[in-house]
C-alpha cells in the first residue's frame, strides 16, 4: 500500500475523531510462502492482510479498537468504537500524550524485486533445496516465505511516519535415512536474491551427515563454539533486561546495589560492543516505533561498558531522563574470522548449531534454559571429531558476554521479529545441565 493510500486512511480517521488524543497505526502485508517436506512441496499460499488500530484517549482514559476495512464508513465506525470504549475505561496513571512530528533516520528497507516474488520463484527455491539434499543423500524439509509490508503511524499531535519494507527467509532441515542425524540452516534478508535454496540446503545437509550416530558426552561446564544462530537465540533474552525502569526499581541484572542502574560500569569483556543501527544498509530496520518514536543509532554496550538502557516516555518523564525505545535491531560487533577458523583455534570444545525450546528461568540473572539441536559436535585439536548427543543448557547471555574468548564474523540470524546481526563466539564455562536423547 502506498504512502498516499495510507495517509488517506489516517487523515479520514483523524478528521472524524472527537477525542482530543488519537494514535493510529496502519499495517498492510502481502505474503507468499511454500512449505516442503519429505523432498516435495506440501503447501503453498498467498495472503494479504490489513490492520488498522485506533487508540483514543479522553482525560487520561484510553482504549484501542482494531479493524481491517478501509472504506470511510468503516473507519468512522472504528473511531466511534475506540472513543466509546475510552470513555468507559479507567484512568491510566502512566498515560503519555501522543507524539508530534520527530526527525527520523532515512532507512531503505524495500526491495522491488523481492516484492514481486511469485509462486514460480518460490518453487525454484524449494527445488534447489530438495536437489541439494538429494545429492547429499538426506531427506529435506523447509519453509520459504517472502512478504512486502507497509507500516504507518499518525497522531492527533501531527505525526505521520511511513515505512515500506520487504523480507525473504528460508529455513531447511535435513535428516539422514537412519534417523540419527539432523542438520539445519537458514537465510534471511530484505533482498530476496540473497536467499537461495542451494547454499542453505547444502549447509543443512552437511550438518545432517556429520551428525550421524552421535556419542554421549558428559554434561557440565564446557568450552563452546556457538554458531551465530545460537548466539542470537541466547542474546535475545538480554533485550528485555536492557530496561531503565526495571534497573531503577531493583528488579534487573542492571540494578545497582545502592539504587539506580549500572550504566557506566564495565560488566562485560572489553571486546563486547552491542548497538542498534536501523540505518544499516545491509540489515535495515524500521526507524520508528508504534507510537511514532524515533529509533536511532544507539550503543547499549561499548567496550564492555554499559552505555544505555531503554527508557519509556513515562519513566523518562518521571525520572528526569531522556526516553529511549526498546531496540528493534541489535548488532554485536565481531571480527573477520570465519567459523571454521574459530574451530581450528579450539583444543577441545563443543560446537553448537542452534538452541530451541528456549525459556527464561530467572529474570534477575537473565538465566535461560533450552536444548541444543540440529548439529552438536565435539571439537578436538581444532577439528570436528564426532557428533555428540544434545544437551540442555542453563546459562545466561550475561555470562556469554563475560566469558567470551573469541568472536567471529557477524551475520544476520532468524530470531523473533527484530533484526539481529551477531557473530559466532568461543565461550568458556558454558553450562550444559544434562544430556538429551532427542535428535
Amino acid at each position: 500500500m502506498s504512502e498516499r493510500d495510507i495517509k488517506s486512511i489516517t487523515d479520514t480517521i483523524l478528521g472524524a475523531a472527537m477525542a482530543p488524543e488519537i494514535v493510529v497505526t496502519v499495517s498492510e502485508r502481502s505474503e507468499g510462502n511454500l512449505r516442503f517436506a519429505n523432498d516435495e512441496p506440501t503447501t503453498e499460499g498467498e495472503s494479504e492482510t490489513l490492520e488498522i488500530s485506533i487508540t483514543a484517549t479522553i482525560q487520561g482514559r484510553s482504549a484501542t479498537a482494531v479493524g481491517n476495512r478501509s472504506d470511510k464508513d468503516s473507519l468512522r465506525s472504528l473511531v466511534t468504537e475506540a472513543e466509546e470504549l475510552a470513555a468507559m475505561s479507567p484512568v491510566d496513571p502512566e498515560h503519555m500524550p501522543p507524539l508530534g512530528k520527530v526527525p527520523l533516520l532515512q532507512v531503505k528497507g524495500h526491495d522491488p524485486a523481492t516484492a514481486k516474488l511469485d509462486a514460480k520463484q518460490r518453487l525454484q527455491r524449494a527445488e534447489q533445496a530438495i536437489a541439494a539434499g538429494g545429492r547429499a543423500g538426506v531427506t529435506t524439509a523447509g519453509f520459504f516465505s517472502h512478504h512486502e509490508d507497509s507500516f504507518a503511524v499518525a497522531t492527533s499531535a501531527g505525526a505521520f511516519c511511513y515505512w515500506p519494507s520487504t523480507t525473504a527467509s528460508l529455513s531447511v532441515t535435513c535428516r539422514t535415512g537412519d534417523g540419527s542425524g539432523s542438520g539445519w540452516a537458514a537465510a534471511l534478508s530484505h533482498v530476496g536474491k540473497q536467499v537461495e535454496g542451494k547454499a542453505v540446503a547444502e549447509l543443512a545437509a552437511e550438518k545432517a551427515d556429520m551428525s550421524r550416530e552421535p556419542q554421549t558426552l558428559a554434561p557440565g561446564k564446557q568450552l563452546v563454539i556457538l554458531e551465530a544462530q545460537a548466539v542470537g537465540e541466547l542474546l535475545s533474552f538480554l533485550i528485555d533486561a536492557l530496561d531503565a525502569r526495571s534497573a531503577d526499581e531493583g528488579r534487573s541484572f542492571f540494578s545497582h546495589p545502592d539504587g539506580g542502574s549500572l550504566v557506566g560500569e564495565r560488566l562485560f569483556d572489553p571486546r563486547i560492543t552491542l548497538r542498534s543501527n536501523p540505518a544499516d544498509a545491509r540489515h535495515p530496520a524500521q526507524p520508528f516505533t508504534v507510537e511514532g518514536e524515533a529509533h536511532k543509532v544507539v550503543d547499549w554496550i561499548a567496550g564492555g561498558v554499559v552505555k544505555n538502557l531503554a527508557c519509556s516516555r513515562f519513566w523518562a518523564d518521571k525520572s528526569g531522563t531522556k526516553p529511549l525505545p526498546t531496540p528493534n535491531s541489535l548488532h554485536l560487533e565481531g571480527s573477520d574470522t570465519e567459523l571454521l577458523d574459530l574451530v581450528r583455534g579450539v583444543d577441545r570444545g563443543v560446537l553448537v548449531t542452534r538452541f530451541w525450546y528456549n525459556r527464561v528461568l530467572e529474570r534477575r540473572r537473565v538465566l535461560a534454559t533450552g536444548l541444543t539441536r540440529d548439529g552438536t559436535f565435539l571439537v578436538e585439536q581444532g577439528k570436528i571429531t564426532t557428533a555428540v548427543k544434545n544437551f540442555r543448557y542453563n546459562d545466561s547471555p550475561v555470562t556469554l558476554l563475560q566469558n567470551v574468548l573469541a568472536l567471529g564474523k557477524p551475520q544476520r540470524v532468524a530470531v523473533g521479529g527484530r533484526v539481529m546481526v551477531v557473530p559466532p563466539m568461543v565461550v568458556r564455562d558454558f553450562n550444559f545441565a544434562s544430556s538429551s536423547d532427542a535428535i
